[in-house]
């Protein structure tokens, strides 16, 4: 499961990188063509905040993959292990239903009707925008479940340590 989630991860990150770099030679070529040929682009602002919103949303699942997203942990590191174990996949669990039904049939759903809308500058149909939440749902849920494993692979190593500490 390590080797899957690492190919996954590599994805994810090959995709962010690649949309940040298109976006800032959009960017450079918009400033270039409005300020210095005085001719602005007319599709540059609309790619932008699509890629945006494809570079936002796939990297909030990335940053849930590594379990680096903004927490507060008054409560967590208040609590003993055990107890902060049962909390950590609490929050898991709401990942998942978050990502479940939010994420992937709420976005499911808007993929399927705006798939006919076109967007007015890059004549692009909109559910491809969309398409960015259910996708990043799916990762959020992959990743979500990787991390409830690894919780319960923790806590089972803890047990086993003190066991054999209590053993000696």
């Amino acid at each position: 499961m390590k080797h899957v989630k690492k190919s996954v991860d590599r994805v994810i990150e090959f995709l962010t990188c690649a949309i940040f770099l298109v976006m800032v030679a959009v960017a450079t070529w918009q400033v270039l063509s409005r300020f210095i040929l005085k001719n602005p682009s007319t599709f540059t602002e609309e790619l932008l905040r699509y890629s945006l919103i494809w570079l936002a949303m796939l990297a909030t699942a990335y940053v849930v993959g590594r379990s680096e997203h903004i927490a507060i942990t008054y409560l967590r590191d208040r609590l003993d292990e055990e107890s902060a174990n049962k909390l950590d996949i609490v929050i898991q669990v709401f990942f998942l239903l978050f990502s479940a039904t939010i994420m992937v049939y709420g976005g499911a759903k808007a993929v399927s009707l705006t798939i006919a809308q076109i967007s007015p500058a890059l004549h692009l149909p909109m559910g491809y925008v969309y398409l960015a939440l259910p996708l990043s749902g799916v990762f959020i849920l992959f990743y979500s479940s990787i991390n409830i494993l690894h919780i319960l692979n923790r806590k089972k190593k803890i047990e086993t340590m003190m066991e054999e500490r209590s053993a000696s």
